[in-house]
């Protein structure tokens, strides 16, 4: 049974199309590739899947063995579209991270990203890192070099305020979020 997360996550996929001839890059897709999971597929599109060397699971060998934590700098600038899904949480280094995935994509390249603002900690332990609201991720996506384009929220089944005592802002309505799905062009 997948996660209310997931769930959302999937009902969110389920709606993109990629048109005929594109080239895609579906970041960290070893696990579980992106390209049986979308509305609609146009004809001729070529996709290609970076992860690392060696994914915690892998049902596909990566086509581009990278760790985007680590590349100074990615040039290929070929790709339409890029998918990096649940992936976030594995960057020690963000900015550089999405500034790898930008330089993957072409001019006005169009990246559909999900991220996690709680969830718990999960395999491989020793590198999951990183946790984001929506406003930081939209800043790291603007200071990579993207516009965002959309925002969807992730949202709890369940949320209780005011847990332990914390003091949630007044002035915030999305308290409720667990995280977002994010669509971005690439300046």
């Amino acid at each position: 049974m997948s996660s209310y997360s997931r769930q959302q996550l999937e009902d969110w996929v389920k709606t993109i199309e990629v048109p005929a001839n594109s080239r895609v890059l579906d970041v960290g897709g070893s696990q579980l590739p992106v390209n049986s999971r979308l509305k609609n597929i146009g004809k001729d599109c070529e996709f290609k899947i970076l992860d690392l060397e060696q994914p915690h699971e892998c049902k596909l060998q990566p086509d581009i063995i990278e760790d985007l934590n680590e590349i100074q700098y990615a040039h290929d600038s070929t790709f339409d579209y890029a998918f990096c899904l649940e992936v976030s949480e594995y960057w020690y280094d963000p900015i550089r991270a999405l500034s790898n995935i930008c330089g993957y994509l072409k001019p006005s390249g169009i990246l559909y990203i999900s991220f996690h603002f709680i969830y718990p900690v999960h395999n491989p332990v020793e590198q999951d890192y990183l946790r984001y609201t929506e406003i930081g991720a939209k800043k790291l996506l603007e200071n990579a070099g993207f516009i965002i384009e959309e925002v969807k929220p992730r949202v709890l089944k369940t949320y209780i305020a005011n847990i332990d005592g914390m003091r949630p802002a007044k002035q915030y309505d999305k308290h409720d979020w667990s995280g977002c799905l994010i669509k971005a062009k690439k300046v």
